[in-house]
């Protein structure tokens, strides 16, 4: 390995403005960003999460509501609450939810999609249009290739993982960078065949240590979008050790690409406000 993609340069370069942001928006709009975060009840993790959200939302004057429900109804009731609130600028849904929940996304006005993730913000995204809310974990992606100078222009690129806020979301990306792309999913054929082929792989399946070095080329860029536990321990989907002699270049985890997304999910929010 030749050179670790640290996230917390690229994190801390982020957000070196955001303070400058808000004093702006404060002086010329009269307002200040105001978060609201909806969920269930009952998610432990989620919960830890949220709260983590709530204090970088504090650290930078940034206004924060949850709205933690007991059921489906309660959930409608707080989200038709939250939408005739004006003085909420930002709108996010905090997983585990029902599918019935999670299609009230494509209710936020996309301004207030946080997430990026409404029909109208991945649809826009698709279309090339910059001007919108991007999922934070796949823009992170891409902040820590740019933030380490890595061309993307002709690179064959894999991701692994076809969720909505990192693998689908990457696609659009990655082509406006004119890479090439190939997205690899649990019913692929052949996936380590294509993996040696990339010079570029993005893991992101929720698989510990996944990818091991007879996966790969000599060179290959990997990013490590996974979280999983081990013996207590944070791993990504990437065996690091095992690779980290044949890689050119590799995210840590943690310390990598969750650093960075978790900045700009507060980009997205100061964003948010018009």
């Amino acid at each position: 390995m030749k050179l670790l993609l640290d996230g917390k340069p690229v994190a801390e370069n982020i957000k070196k403005n955001f303070v400058k942001k808000i004093e702006k928006i404060k002086q010329e709009k009269n307002k200040v960003p105001y978060l609201a975060v909806l969920g269930i009840k009952g998610d432990k993790a989620s919960y830890t999460y949220i709260k983590k959200i709530e204090k970088n939302c504090e650290k930078y004057g940034i206004k924060f509501v949850l709205k933690l429900a007991s059921s489906e109804e309660e959930f409608v009731k707080n989200f038709n609450e939250i939408k005739q609130n004006k003085e909420i600028t930002g709108i996010m849904f905090q997983e585990p939810l029902t599918k019935k929940i999670s299609n009230l996304i494509n209710e936020i006005p996309p301004e207030k999609d946080i997430e990026g993730l409404s029909i109208n913000n991945m649809g826009k995204l698709f279309l090339g249009n910059k001007n919108i809310n991007i999922p934070c974990t796949s823009r992170a992606v891409i902040e820590t290739l740019d933030y380490y100078n890595i061309d993307l222009v002709g690179k064959n690129v894999v991701i692994v993982g076809r969720s909505n806020i990192v693998g689908k979301a990457l696609i659009p990306q990655f082509l406006n960078k004119n890479a090439t792309v190939t997205i690899c999913h649990s019913k692929t054929k052949n996936i380590e065949e294509i993996l040696k082929m990339a010079d570029i792989i993005v893991m992101a399946i929720g698989k510990a240590k996944f990818l091991k070095k007879d996966m790969i080329k000599e060179n290959a860029i990997l990013i490590d979008v996974g979280i999983n536990f081990e013996d207590g321990k944070m791993v990504g989907d990437i065996d690091f050790d095992d690779v980290k002699d044949k890689a050119y270049a590799i995210t840590p985890v943690p310390g990598g690409i969750g650093v960075v997304t978790n900045s700009l999910l507060i980009d997205n929010i100061i964003k948010s406000v018009i």
